[in-house]
């Protein structure tokens, strides 16, 4: 695993324990619907990363990165 990828694995990993941390707690139903969506999001980031190859291509390729 690259530099890169351990660090946005850690990123993603961080996020998602935070996006757990935030539903145990009272919120409102679009706030809720709002931070499943961003957690399945950075579940899903995460999983490109642990398998960086699919169909003999690179997972990276044709995705837009966020840093945020």
């Amino acid at each position: 695993m690259s530099a890169v990828s351990f660090a946005l694995s850690r990123a993603h990993g961080r996020n998602i324990e935070r996006y757990h941390r935030l539903l145990k707690t009272h919120l409102t139903d679009v706030e809720r619907n709002y931070i499943e969506c961003r957690l399945s999001q950075e579940q899903a980031a995460l999983a490109a990363i642990d398998r960086p190859y699919q169909d003999g291509a690179h997972a990276d390729t044709g995705r837009a990165v966020s840093v945020y």
